[in-house]
C-alpha cells in the first residue's frame, strides 16, 4: 500500500466513518506505528504536491504556508500522561464524562457496560453497570451528580443511580437505531438523546417518558448533542453536515442551520459561558460558531488528519481540545485559533471521546484501543478564574431554574 493509497482510503466516503482507521490498520496487519507514519507521509506529500514551484525554486516553508507535519517536533507540553486506567472494557471505549465534582469518571464501552473510575486513584470506583445488550456509545452525568445516563447500540437510553448497581426505572425506548449521544439539561429535568435514526428525543428524567414528539430535521443520522449553559438552546450535529439549534421550551428551530462542514458533524460543545459553539466532523476540521447570530467566528481549525470525533472546552482557560481518528489530542488557543502545545499522543488507535475535569487540571481520553487515559496539566489550575466562572454559571443556572 503506497502513501497516497493509504491517505486515499482514509478519505474514501464509501467506508464506514467509524471504521476508516481500523480498516487501514488491518490492511497493515496491525502495525499502528507504520500506519501513523504512512498517514503523516501522505499528508506531507499532499502539502508538497499542492505547492506551486517555478524553475529553480526551492521547496521552502513560509509562515503562511500549510505546515508539513513533523511527528518528532518539540513543543511545550501542556498536559502529560497521568495514568492509564486499568483495561476494564472488553471493547473500544466510546465515551467519557466527569462527575460534576470531578471525583468520578464514567466511560461507556463496546462491551455494553458503563464503568465508573476514581479519578484520584485511577482504580474502578465500583462494579460495572450492566444492562445494555450491545455497545454503550454515550454517557453523561446529571448536573446534581446522582444519576448517569447512557445510550447504546441496543437503541435504548438508560438511567443509573451512581450509588447503586441497577438501572433507574425502565429503559427508554423510542429510537429505531443506535443512540449516539445523550445530554442533560442544566436543570436536570430533561435528558436529550440523539440517534442514527436522525431524531432528537427529549425525556422527562423523573418519569422516563418522552416530553414531546421527537425533533426530526436531519437528512441522515443525528450524531451529537449539547445544551448551552442556561438550557435554552440545544445544538445537534448530523450526517447532513449541518449544526441545528433548537429552542428547548418550544422544540422549534432557533435559527437557520449552521452550514460549513463538508461532511457529517459528529461532535458539538458549548463554551462554558454559552456564547461560543464548537463542532467537529468528517471533514477533518473544527469550527467555531456564534450561536446567537449563527455565523462562523473564524476560519476552520485545521490540523487533524481524519475525522474529528470529540471537542471540549477548558472550564476556565482560553483553551479547547479536539481528538479524532488520527489518535491525537490537539489543543487550541481560542483567541488566536492556533494550536498550542504538543499534540497528546498516548493512544494506539482512533480517539472516540475526551472530557475536561471541572477544574481543568485533568483531561480524559478514550479510544478504540480499549484505553481510558488521564492527562494532567503541567500548569496548576487558576482557582481565582475558576471561582469567578463558577459564580457566573451558578447565576445563569438560577436564572434558568426560576
Amino acid at each position: 500500500m503506497s502513501h497516497s493509497t493509504a491517505h486515499g482510503v482514509i478519505r474514501c466516503a464509501n467506508l464506514p466513518r467509524w471504521g476508516n482507521l481500523e480498516l487501514v490498520d488491518q490492511a497493515l496487519k496491525g502495525d499502528v506505528m507504520e500506519f501513523k507514519a504512512l498517514w503523516i507521509a501522505a499528508h506531507n506529500m499532499r502539502s508538497e504536491r499542492n505547492r506551486p514551484l517555478g524553475p529553480g525554486t526551492e521547496l521552502t516553508l513560509q509562515p503562511e504556508d500549510e505546515p508539513v507535519l513533523d511527528p518528532l517536533h518539540e513543543q511545550e507540553e501542556l498536559y502529560r500522561p497521568e495514568s492509564g486506567l486499568p483495561e476494564g472494557h472488553a471493547g473500544a471505549v466510546w465515551s467519557v464524562a466527569f462527575h460534576p465534582n470531578g471525583n468520578i469518571l464514567a466511560s461507556g464501552g463496546g462491551d455494553g457496560t458503563v464503568r465508573l473510575w476514581d479519578t484520584a486513584t485511577g482504580k474502578p470506583w465500583r462494579e460495572p453497570l450492566q444492562g445494555h445488550t450491545s455497545a454503550v456509545v454515550a454517557v453523561a452525568f446529571h448536573p446534581d451528580g446522582d444519576l448517569v445516563a447512557s445510550g447504546g447500540s441496543d437503541k435504548t437510553v438508560r438511567l443509573w443511580n451512581v450509588g447503586g448497581s441497577q438501572p433507574v426505572g425502565e429503559p427508554m425506548h423510542g429510537h429505531t437505531g443506535s443512540v449516539w449521544s445523550v445530554a442533560f439539561h442544566p436543570n436536570g429535568n430533561i435528558l436529550a438523546s440523539g440517534g442514527i435514526d436522525g431524531t432528537v428525543r427529549l425525556w422527562n428524567t423523573t418519569t422516563g417518558r418522552p416530553l414531546r414528539e421527537p425533533l426530526i430535521n436531519h437528512n441522515g443520522a443525528g450524531w451529537a448533542l449539547a445544551f448551552n449553559v442556561d438550557g435554552h438552546l440545544l445544538a445537534n450535529g448530523g450526517d447532513d453536515g449541518m449544526v441545528r439549534l433548537w429552542r428547548t421550551t418550544s422544540g422549534q428551530p432557533a435559527s437557520d442551520p449552521l452550514v460549513g462542514h463538508n461532511g457529517a458533524v459528529v461532535t458539538v460543545a458549548f463554551h462554558p459561558d454559552g456564547h461560543l459553539l464548537a463542532s467537529g466532523g468528517d471533514d477533518e476540521t473544527v469550527r467555531l460558531w456564534d450561536p446567537d447570530s449563527g455565523r462562523a467566528m473564524a476560519d476552520p481549525l485545521v490540523g487533524h488528519i481524519g475525522p474529528v470525533r470529540s471537542v471540549a472546552f477548558h472550564p476556565g482557560a482560553d483553551l479547547m481540545a479536539s481528538a479524532g481518528d488520527d489518535g491525537l489530542v490537539r489543543l487550541w488557543h481560542l483567541d488566536s485559533g492556533k494550536q498550542v502545545g504538543r499534540p497528546l499522543d498516548g493512544h494506539t488507535g482512533p480517539i472516540r471521546a475526551l472530557a475536561f475535569h471541572p477544574h481543568g487540571h485533568l483531561l480524559a481520553t478514550a479510544g478504540a484501543d480499549r484505553k481510558v487515559q488521564l492527562w494532567r496539566s503541567t500548569q496548576p489550575p487558576d482557582y481565582q478564574v475558576l471561582y469567578r466562572r463558577i459564580d457566573y454559571l451558578r447565576a445563569r443556572l438560577r436564572s434558568a431554574r426560576s
